[in-house]
């Protein structure tokens, strides 16, 4: 039988071309949004998961994971219970179990990265990793170290991939894609599918106590600017925007790590009072009164001195009596009552999304509809006391669908990937700079069925800046995309295109290679959870991390050796805060405590005197005995973390720390607590030994050649294992 359901399926030509295309290399779909992405990854997966071969489809939210899911239960041959759902709130002990028993998984991609780390994946039974939104994938985005841990087929997909030739290139490199998929809304395969979508700007004008608030902010704004020319920070006070005092800021910073300057210190102040005014006067312009008021009001609670010093300055404080009144009067910004305007002109039966910014104003908007008789709801992410669920997200969406919501209200999160099919209006609250934003939101619509889109502009603010930034990235992405479709790979991703992994340098196979051979015998960490940049680092290396939440210290590297990391600005606050000493005092267990300062920026933090951070040191260092060690970034840490590591365990032959902090208190627990006594091994190898010999006596009475077939068992450790338990008691 085969896997794809083809009575099911509905494909399309350009479906099928792409699909058999993207069946044997790594390759990047840059599809329109609503024209079947998920569809060609659930043909390509069919052709992978022949033989038993698993695959991963990954995205940026529980949802949306959820929803691709449901669509490859529909469309594949394959029981349903083989197509998992991975989450972070599986318990750790069933996970192994899950990732090996099943053939098809999908999740968000913290959830894989945390299980590649933690060495759960059985990375090599899988034949393809599909990355939904790949345009996510730079930086430090987890979807970069996925690609690096999982040597496999992998199949990108997004509507945007980024702004320029660096952007997307960027993707390509992360992702070792060598072949493009490219398909824009003319081509002839695809415009028969195209629905179309009347994109309508709207310019609202804001009154004259707006601008006059807005004017005095911006009176206050220029005073920190003169001042940071008068210490030579800034040529001129014009035309400076959040994005150059971000910059600014980054500079500043950088000269501190390289002298004590009050002169600097005085400097970065400034720059942080300009920002602080700089977004009061964005949601003014923005967004409306009640944010605008909220945040100047929120300095008050703010106790650093760049907060005091906007709120001190004379035209601030005249700025914030014309919002307050503003306010009184039931005031709150145009683009509301045009927002109303608009929707009023919903047929009964249609359906509208909202997006904006800000979470603030996802509830004033909310709450205006409904006042006005309008079904509204808001849709919003996770974090804060008045966060949605994933489970509340997904029921949300599945209501929409069904029309029991006439308007859904978003922030960012309804952007990407949701299934939420034949939406009549799309309204931009405010337009975004971001080409790859813009096109999700407005790719909302016009799917199933024409459509329409209104981008709301404040006259004479940053939102005009906003727009047209976003059309000239549109434009320039659109030019590249152009040129990816006419140009070879090879001419396009640096060096001759190569296998599936072509990215990666002989070299680099070959010491990949030799990690494979010696797993079992590889050093070991273990990582307090909550250190996750530093365990993803510590596992491209050769490392086995052990992932526990650590009661004390951040890093284990053996029995007598722990480490404190701390970076430079939490180095600061926990002297200010007593924190410091407390913690330094539960490592005195530990007959090698060690402090790990990462950043070259020790000074820079706070107002602390430079004397009593050194005070600080010198304590740390003479009466508790405890070594400091400097680090540059995350890199470094796990770097200097691994030598450490080897110091001990290879070149003193020490065994590392792995017990709970906690005592076990079921049969399970204590199970795993006495097996993890054993020479090298961890939580993690005991409950593997557990697995395979099933009870305590049996992995005691486990052969040498039986110990290590267990993975994470070499032969040094299967011969300490076999030499400790045959050793009489002396």
């Amino acid at each position: 039988m085969s896997v794809l359901d083809t009575e099911k399926i509905e494909s399309r030509a350009y479906q099928e071309v792409i699909a058999a295309s993207a069946s044997d290399r790594n390759t990047l779909v840059v599809l329109p949004t609503g024209l079947g992405k998920t569809i060609i990854a659930v043909m390509v997966a069919s052709i992978k998961m022949k033989d038993d071969q698993k695959i991963l489809m990954m995205a940026p939210t529980k949802p949306l994971a959820s929803q691709h899911c449901q669509t490859f239960r529909e469309f594949l041959n394959v029981p349903k219970d083989q197509l998992k759902v991975m989450t972070g709130d599986t318990r750790p002990e069933e996970r192994y179990d899950l990732w090996t028993d099943r053939r098809g998984f999908f999740a968000t991609p913290q959830v894989v990265e945390n299980d590649l780390i933690s060495g759960e994946v059985p990375v090599q039974d899988f034949s393809l990793v599909i990355f939904d939104e790949a345009h996510r994938a730079t930086g430090d985005y987890s979807y970069v170290f996925i690609n690096e841990k999982m040597d496999v087929q992998n199949l990108a997909l997004t509507a945007s991939p980024g702004g320029s030739k660096e952007q997307i290139m960027e993707v390509a490199e992360n992702l070792d894609i060598d072949n493009f998929e490219v398909r824009t809304e003319d081509d002839p395969d695809v415009e028969p599918y195209i629905e179309e979508k009347e994109v309508n700007w709207i310019n609202v004008e804001l009154d004259d106590k707006f601008m006059e608030a807005k004017s005095k902010m911006e009176s206050a704004k220029r005073d920190q600017l003169k001042k940071l020319k008068s210490l030579g920070q800034l040529d001129s006070t014009s035309n400076v925007n959040k994005t150059d005092l971000l910059k600014l800021r980054g500079q500043i910073s950088s000269k501190l790590s390289k002298k004590d300057d009050p002169k600097l210190y005085s400097a970065i102040s400034r720059v942080a009072t300009a920002l602080k005014i700089s977004q009061a006067v964005e949601l003014l312009e923005t967004q409306g009164v009640s944010q605008c008021f909220d945040y100047i009001d929120g300095l008050e609670n703010d106790d650093s001195k760049a907060a005091s010093r906007a709120l001190e300055n004379e035209d601030m404080q005249k700025a914030r009596n014309l919002i307050k009144y503003l306010k009184t009067e039931g005031e709150e910004h145009p683009k509301l009552d045009k927002t109303v305007e608009i929707l009023e002109g919903l047929e009964e039966d249609g359906k509208a999304l909202v997006f904006t910014e800000y979470r603030s104003s996802v509830e004033n908007i909310t709450e205006r509809l409904k006042q006005e008789d309008m079904d509204a709801t808001r849709f919003i992410g996770q974090s804060g006391d008045q966060g949605m669920s994933q489970k509340q997200q997904i029921e949300l969406l599945d209501e929409f669908r069904d029309g029991e919501h006439q308007v859904v209200v978003s922030t960012s999160i309804g952007e990407e990937g949701l299934d939420i099919p034949a939406v009549d209006y799309v309204v931009f609250y405010e337009p975004v700079p971001s080409s790859v934003r813009s096109i999700q939101r407005a790719g909302r619509t016009g799917r199933q069925e024409s459509g329409e889109v209104y981008v709301l502009i404040a006259e004479n603010t940053r939102d005009e800046g906003y727009y047209w930034s976003a059309q000239h990235k549109k434009k320039n992405m659109n030019k590249v995309l152009q040129q990816l479709k006419n140009e070879e790979m090879e001419n396009q991703v640096s060096g001759p295109q190569r296998s599936l992994n072509g990215f990666k340098s002989e070299e680099e196979g070959q010491e990949q290679e030799q990690v494979d051979q010696n797993e079992g015998d590889r050093v070991e960490i273990v990582v307090d959870d909550r250190e996750n940049s530093v365990a993803k680092k510590l596992s491209k290396m050769d490392v086995d991390v052990d992932k526990q939440r650590l009661e004390v210290a951040d890093f284990l590297v053996s029995e007598d050796t722990a480490v404190e990391r701390k970076q430079a600005e939490d180095f600061v606050d926990s002297i200010l805060d007593s924190r410091l000493f407390d913690q330094i005092i539960e490592m005195q267990d530990y007959s090698n405590p060690i402090l790990m300062i990462e950043g070259d920026n020790l000074y820079s933090h706070r107002d602390v005197h430079p004397n009593a951070i050194r005070g600080a040191l010198a304590t740390v260092a003479i009466d508790y005995g405890m070594a400091v060690l400097w680090s540059d970034g995350n890199k470094d840490t796990a770097e200097l973390l691994n030598s450490l590591a080897k110091r001990e365990q290879e070149d003193k032959d020490k065994n590392i720390a792995v017990r709970a902090d906690k005592s076990p208190t079921t049969d399970e627990e204590l199970q795993k607590y006495v097996v993890g006594g054993l020479p090298g091994v961890n939580t993690k190898i005991a409950e593997r030994l557990l697995k395979e010999f099933d009870t305590i006596q049996s992995v005691y009475t486990a052969s040498f050649e039986e110990l290590k077939t267990v993975e994470g068992i070499g032969e040094k450790k299967a011969s300490e294992i076999r030499e400790l338990i045959k050793r009489g008691y002396t």
